[in-house]
């Protein structure tokens, strides 16, 4: 038979009911936020894919030494702004050409009219107009360098189209994360006001506010850590679906991203959670008990 002290410490069913709808509510706040987390990373990194495909081109002097030759391209690819080098030589473009066409034009010329050119992925911190810019002035200055190709007009062009977008968005994610903000802190509030006589009660019999407030606190930094989990694990799923469509859309989401992301949305569910219940028993300690109707 169970005892009266287990039956009181024992939850009801509108604590229950109350402890879930608390949860799911901010799960799905904090479920919107990680959205908006997730779109924000996607976007700045496709932004940098989209300024990496902008290539620079090295063009080196035909009659040059080997040793020359050698050096310039030492020079190149050890530059602090390259990412990554492919290197062409003439007589292989030559070959590829002639495959193209289907007749010889070495054999015509008698000579190889091409150079050699070395291709470079550039790094995202050095893909900007102006950082290019002063990549190829450097490139440019290398014996044995006799050309620098880049595509400004292209990326200058990706860059009017990001600021033109930048602006919009951001301010429609601060839209939603207002709002987003603002419904945590009603369910919250919703939470502690079904329990604003206890607060009083707690009140009227001499507890300490720190007192009063310490268990609801608790409760909240229990909801925020629970909820942050739970919308990690939907963004999680969320993801996953996406991937059966695009087998490389999680490729910049790694552990240690993915790590951070979970790290965010359990702070940010703890930081709601509790700041948000305490606003609220302050409210409510502060006011006379004939107000609370």
């Amino acid at each position: 038979m169970t005892s009266p002290s287990a039956s009181s410490n024992r939850p009801s069913g509108a604590q229950i009911t109350t402890a879930v709808t608390t949860t799911v509510g901010m799960s799905l706040t904090l479920l919107l936020i990680g959205l908006l987390l997730v779109i924000g990373f996607l976007g700045h990194h496709w932004e940098q894919e989209l300024r990496q495909e902008a290539r620079v081109q090295v063009f080196f002097q035909r009659d040059v030494d080997p040793t020359a030759l050698e050096e310039a391209r030492e020079i190149v690819r050890t530059d602090p702004g390259v990412e990554s080098v492919t290197f062409i030589d003439a007589q292989t473009a030559s070959r590829e050409l002639e495959a193209q066409l289907g007749e010889s034009f070495v054999d015509f010329l008698g000579y190889v009219p091409l150079s050699d050119v070395m291709d470079l992925r550039m790094l995202p911190s050095a893909s900007t107009t102006e950082a290019l810019a002063i990549a190829v002035q450097r490139l440019e200055e290398i014996p044995g360098v006799a050309d620098v190709v880049w595509q400004e007009a292209l990326l200058g062009q990706i860059e009017r189209t990001i600021q033109r977008l930048v602006g919009p968005l951001i301010g429609l994610a601060a839209i939603f994360l207002l709002a987003a903000v603002a419904l945590m802190n009603n369910t919250i509030r919703l939470t502690v006001f079904a329990r604003r006589f206890l607060i009083k009660t707690m009140q009227l019999v001499g507890a300490h506010p720190q007192a009063i407030r310490a268990p609801f606190l608790r409760q909240g930094f229990y909801y925020g850590i629970v909820s942050g989990a739970l919308a990690f694990a939907a963004i999680n799923g969320i993801l996953t679906l996406v991937q059966f469509q695009n087998t490389s859309f999680l490729d910049p989401f790694s552990p240690l991203i993915l790590g951070v992301l979970l790290g965010i949305l359990l702070f940010l569910g703890v930081l709601f959670g509790v700041s948000s219940t305490a606003f609220a028993v302050n409210r409510f300690l502060k006011k006379r008990l004939d107000t609370l109707h």
